[in-house]
């Protein structure tokens, strides 16, 4: 069965001790992947008010995030890498998605994001902050690490290109945002 060389690819990607290419090449497993962190995603932002629009506009910015990866791989000669790279990095969002999502939701986020006073926190809604903001590096640090070893770039050229791709999912959230009026 695919599930547990997968699983251990993932722990140990999580750990530092793996790449990409050490997940298993399975097309369909990619794609029950996007699929499960495209509805984690969703309910999530549907759930803390996200207006339909942009809900969706974040679930293309994601597929345009995987778009270019797939362009990434390709330019660096690569293009065999894709499915096990977009795979990791699927199943990192996932995994963090699932631990993170649940612990955001204990957060006032309407009102951190709107007049954030550390002040109006309880003792244990910081401790919650603290954890999401720990396990947000974390999971950057995993994503550098896949760029690094997929694209064959040194840590450096790996924050570059995470960069790239988180301005180019906020170009698309912003376009998205203009589009349906919101704010």
């Amino acid at each position: 069965m695919i599930l547990h060389p997968f699983f251990t690819s993932l722990r140990d990607i999580c750990r530092f001790r793996r790449g990409p290419e050490d997940m298993p090449y399975s097309p369909r497993l990619l794609i029950g992947l996007l699929v499960a962190c495209a509805a984690v995603q969703l309910a999530f932002d549907l759930h803390n008010g996200a207006t339909p629009g942009m809900a969706g506009a974040a679930l293309v910015g994601g597929l345009v995030v995987v778009g270019m990866l797939f362009v990434l791989l390709r330019g660096r000669g690569k293009p065999e890498r894709f499915v096990q790279t977009a795979t990791a990095f699927t199943a990192v969002k996932l995994l963090f998605d699932i631990v993170v999502y649940p612990l955001a939701l204990l957060l006032p986020l309407k009102q951190i994001l709107t007049r954030f006073d550390p002040a109006d926190l309880s003792g244990s809604q910081t401790l919650v902050m603290l954890a999401v903001a720990v396990l947000g590096i974390w999971e950057l640090c995993v994503w550098i690490g896949l760029l690094r070893r997929s694209l064959d770039i040194p840590v450096a050229g790996g924050v570059l290109v995470f960069l790239l791709l988180f301005f180019v999912n906020s170009i698309v959230l912003g376009i998205g945002a203009g589009l349906t009026g919101a704010s």
